[in-house]
């Protein structure tokens, strides 16, 4: 078990990473010591006995049932790396009832380490609570998601007041951020406040000199992005390295213009998730360009404006792929895509890592293509599909030519025999159980790595 000396006495080592010397607190008058172990672990379910010049943890053996506890003064003092590390496991909502419980706590908690990471759940008009604590540690926040029931305007108000907060920030700190709605969309609800916020949060970042973001995570929003939106996005992160906008909306508004632009001021940009309808063969060779960072995954989603959109050239995915080697996509293609589409958007050259086929109609040519132009790359393949003695053969040879599968979804029914041929070629999915493959009908959900009779 490792060690670490802390104050010239031993500490027994466990699970859990304590903060910075430089965060904490002594408990006694000495001076922070120079030396600590910023990797080693404690853990109070493992130590039997920790030593310090104002302390002493007493693990005691409760005779009735035999399970160890603490003595309540034991609790009054605990050391506050111990308390820190305990806080920063609770929501932020039990952090702030539990500045309420003594001083020693209250001060533990003004810790700026405890607050880089916060979440915010919006789900109640009293969730509104939440803001006051934005408002206090909002200057510590670097890592930020919020979640919301998008149903209540009072949600909705309350989780654009936090964002708006974090942008009349002087020096806002933030470096991630996600969004997330819950529950049913409004009526003719375009999210139109979220876009303005944001952007009035791209701006003061773009203003910051204390860092930039990151990691942006919009997966989950249901808002209508506009073009302005990306711009602004692409002015003021230039530090871009993670973005997804594959949000639900019914229709994308963003031209590949805008993500030509936002892709040239975004070098750092490694991942993207966007939809094919904002991909042009401009959009490709501005990712292929030397003087970016290579991509290393790319998520496409082909949608009903497929049936009026342009087709990216061979030769475009060539460059990308020459500069990108390690490139992985994503690709899929909902029930609202144009079915002739699908086999025109697939090409041999693509990367493709995943692929969801979720048509809902008979699409075993394309699984076929996928089996012929994807054996050397393919991992995970989903299909939503109709059952046929084709599907099942194309299916088949997905198994037997993909030598990197590790992941297939079938949402259809299959035969037996079928099934039992396709987990005795790949042995490493059926030890995992990474597939849902099913021989007979059965209630919804079906549950990945279950066959009937398990």
């Amino acid at each position: 078990m490792a060690a670490v000396h802390y104050y010239g006495t031993f500490y027994a080592s466990i699970d859990l990473p304590l903060p910075h010397p430089l965060l904490i607190r002594p408990l006694s008058k000495q001076p922070t010591p120079r030396f600590y172990n910023r990797g080693s672990n404690l853990d109070l379910g493992t130590c039997r006995h920790i030593s310090h010049p104002d302390f002493q943890l007493r693990i005691m053996s409760d005779s009735n049932n035999g399970k160890s506890r603490l003595s309540s003064e034991d609790w009054a003092n605990l050391p506050d790396p111990i308390l820190t590390h305990i806080f920063s496991h609770l929501t932020v909502v039990d952090r702030c009832r539990s500045a309420g419980v003594c001083h020693h706590w209250k001060h533990c908690l003004e810790i700026p380490l405890l607050w880089r990471k916060f979440s915010c759940g919006f789900f109640l008009p009293s969730s509104g609570k939440l803001i006051k604590c934005v408002e206090k540690y909002g200057c510590h926040v670097r890592d930020l998601s919020i979640e919301l029931n998008q149903s209540q305007r009072e949600n909705r108000a309350n989780a654009v007041a936090a964002l708006d907060h974090l942008a009349s920030l002087s020096e806002p700190r933030l470096t991630h951020l996600t969004i997330s709605f819950r529950g049913e969309n409004p009526l003719f609800y375009a999210g139109q406040e979220f876009t303005s916020a944001l952007c009035r949060l791209f701006q003061a970042i773009g203003k910051s000199r204390e860092c930039s973001l990151k990691y942006l995570n919009l997966k989950g929003l249901e808002s209508n992005f506009t073009d302005e939106f990306v711009n602004s996005l692409g002015t003021n992160c230039k530090n871009l390295e993670y973005l997804n906008i594959l949000n639900k909306v019914l229709i994308c508004n963003i031209a590949p213009q805008s993500m030509v632009d936002l892709i040239k001021n975004c070098k750092k940009l490694k991942v993207l998730h966007l939809y094919h309808a904002s991909l042009s063969n401009e959009v490709l060779n501005a990712l292929a360009q030397p003087d970016r960072q290579p991509l290393i995954k790319l998520g496409v989603v082909c949608r009903r404006q497929e049936k009026y959109g342009e087709d990216l050239t061979a030769e475009a995915w060539s460059n990308l792929t020459a500069r990108s080697p390690s490139l992985k996509v994503e690709l899929g293609f909902d029930h609202t895509c144009p079915l002739h589409r699908v086999s025109e958007i697939m090409k041999p050259e693509i990367p493709v890592q995943e692929l969801h086929l979720l048509t809902f109609c008979r699409i075993y040519p394309e699984v076929r293509l996928a089996a012929s132009f994807y054996n050397d790359t393919l991992v995970k393949l989903v299909t939503y599909t109709r059952p046929s003695k084709e599907l099942e053969d194309a299916l088949l040879e997905v198994a037997q030519r993909c030598s990197l599968l590790h992941t297939l979804y079938v949402y259809c029914v299959v035969r037996k025999e079928t099934v039992d041929k396709i987990l005795e070629m790949c042995p490493v999915m059926k030890k995992a159980k990474t597939y849902i493959l099913k021989s007979e009908i059965e209630p919804e959900p079906w549950t990945v790595g279950q066959e009937e009779g398990d």
